[in-house]
């Protein structure tokens, strides 16, 4: 074979929907940017198998840019939008505004040329793949899930991405005041499960080898963390056990599960907010050497997966 036609046949293989295939991207605020490194990379080689896309905050939002293909926007949101004055300001902690500005940083996606998103393209996207937000019920703290669509897109980012205590409240859908989708479903694997996934890729914003999660880190950061409110301390609660679970089942996937995990080899460099531009860069070139050596690795795997479909279809 040619390499121009192997190459055709790479394109044809792993850039389309494969049923069964998913992608869970977990939060992390500007630690995001290492799961940017990894998605661009994926762009790159025209690499996106995944029928399915669960996201929870700024894995959203990174799942979101690369379902519609838009290579580059994560890192340039992350390292620009959220570094902007008036993004994150910690004295803000008993102002109306909230720490974090989620107003100022959307309404740049629409409305600044420089940053403009086509969101309106989800629609289309949504037709042939399923992408899903997380978020949570601020009162029952169980988790949301949302499909947006060109309606409703925006909205349920800014649920997804709302962290408590941080953004100055939460977004109403449906009757539903939502929060970030961390506090209940950190790693939305088992809702990948349920809707049929047998080969899952997860992009962590964590060491592999660190026992506190992303989230957990974010309110840690709290101003007052030791003067917590009670509802505080039930989501902890709440995302702690979650977080549990789903960390069993990636250490021991149900018979016929795979999944694969992409973390940094070490500490991000990068904080949930606040960091600097060259931890920003770090880590986002961290992720883009992991997407690259995984992209290798997902392949064969799905390569596998692929003949063992085809041996099985023969037998019938």
């Amino acid at each position: 074979m040619s390499k121009e036609k192997h190459s055709q046949s790479d394109k044809e293989n792993f850039s389309s929907a494969m049923p069964g295939v998913a992608i869970v991207a977990e939060g992390g605020g500007q630690r995001g940017i290492y799961t940017a490194g990894v998605l661009d990379s994926f762009l790159d080689h025209q690499f996106n198998p995944f029928l399915m896309g669960l996201g929870v905050s700024a894995g959203a939002q990174n799942l979101l840019t690369y379902f519609m293909g838009e290579r580059g926007y994560a890192k340039r949101a992350i390292s620009e939008l959220t570094a902007a004055p008036g993004f994150f300001v910690p004295y803000r902690w008993l102002g109306a505004r909230g720490v974090i500005d989620l107003d100022q940083y959307f309404d740049a996606t629409v409305l600044d040329p420089e940053y403009q998103l086509p969101y309106q393209r989800i629609s289309k996207v949504q037709r042939n793949r399923q992408l899903t937000f997380v978020a949570t019920n601020r009162e029952t703290l169980q988790p949301v899930y949302l499909e947006p669509d060109k309606n409703t897109v925006l909205k349920y980012l800014k649920a997804s991405s709302a962290v408590p205590f941080l953004y100055r409240s939460p977004i109403t859908i449906n009757g539903e005041q939502l929060v970030d989708g961390g506090v209940s479903d950190p790693l939305p694997i088992l809702k990948a499960l349920d809707a049929g996934a047998k080969h899952i890729v997860v992009i962590r914003t964590v060491n592999k080898d660190t026992v506190q999660s992303s989230w957990r880190q974010r309110v840690d950061a709290l101003p007052i963390r030791r003067a917590l409110p009670a509802i505080m301390l039930d989501m902890l609660e709440i995302h702690e056990a979650a977080y549990s679970r789903a960390i069993d089942v990636m250490r021991s996937p149900p018979d016929g599960v795979q999944i694969y995990t992409i973390a940094p080899e070490h500490a991000l460099c990068s904080h949930a907010f606040g960091s600097s531009s060259d931890a920003i860069i770090d880590d986002y070139e961290q992720g883009r050497s992991a997407g690259l050596e995984a992209i290798t690795r997902l392949k064969a795997s799905l390569s596998a997966k692929q003949g063992n479909k085809a041996k099985k279809e023969e037998l019938a």
